[in-house]
């Protein structure tokens, strides 16, 4: 117990260690003592600290108090910016969805696989309509007849140029000595079951679409 005489000589005491602690350090000794196992008493406060009660107690009450949630410190502008961030973020999601839905769609279109083209040619054929190319007749003549044997069902003009190039190449080997005969032996062999695996697929194509076409789309 301090004296009436002395009380204002203890008050300025105790100003003075006030002084000597701020507030972050206080939060330091605190947390320190939660750590160590220490009872967070008034007693053990003041022993540490060498602060006032009322001082700690209301920084002892601030610590202890619930901070706000991060949602509810956004103001309206910043909640409006966060929106706006969303709706940027959807309209870029729904138009690359529908640049990829009609991107696939043409190619879909292109290649005859799209569902209702193909239920119209189902359907045509079903009835005896539109010229039709045998897959196993194709992959005969392309084995035969070599770039030849794409005219069953490949495009003409494709065809005319593949049986044009082959056909020169051959004549011309044949007037090579020793090599031209060697390459003839490996070469002739490799484009014949290349056409043989060519000639279906053109095959394919044309009982897709009704007629000539390319393998792949422009």
């Amino acid at each position: 117990m301090v004296a009436s005489g002395d009380r204002g000589a203890y008050t300025l005491l105790v100003v003075g260690c006030a002084t000597m602690m701020t507030r972050e350090e206080f939060e330091r000794v605190v947390r320190a003592m939660r750590a160590e196992g220490v009872v967070l008493s008034m007693p053990n406060l003041m022993l540490r600290t060498e602060l006032p009660r009322y001082m700690i107690q209301e920084w002892l009450d601030d610590i202890d108090a619930p901070k706000p949630p991060e949602a509810a410190k956004k103001t309206v502008a910043g909640k409006g910016v966060d929106a706006i961030g969303s709706l940027r973020e959807g309209f870029d999601a729904l138009k690359d969805r529908v640049v990829k839905d009609a991107a696939t769609r043409v190619v879909r279109e292109k290649l005859g696989l799209d569902d209702d083209s193909s239920a119209d040619r189902r359907a045509r054929s079903s009835r005896g309509k539109g010229p039709r190319r045998d897959l196993r007749l194709a992959a005969l003549f392309g084995l035969l007849g070599g770039p030849i044997g794409l005219l069953y069902s490949a495009p003409w003009l494709t065809a005319a140029l593949a049986s044009a190039v082959y056909v020169a190449v051959v004549l011309a080997l044949f007037f090579v000595p020793l090599i031209g005969t060697a390459a003839l032996f490996y070469l002739v062999p490799l484009v014949h079951l290349a056409c043989a695996a060519l000639g279906p697929a053109y095959a394919w194509r044309f009982n897709r679409v009704g007629a000539r076409s390319a393998l792949l789309p422009d």
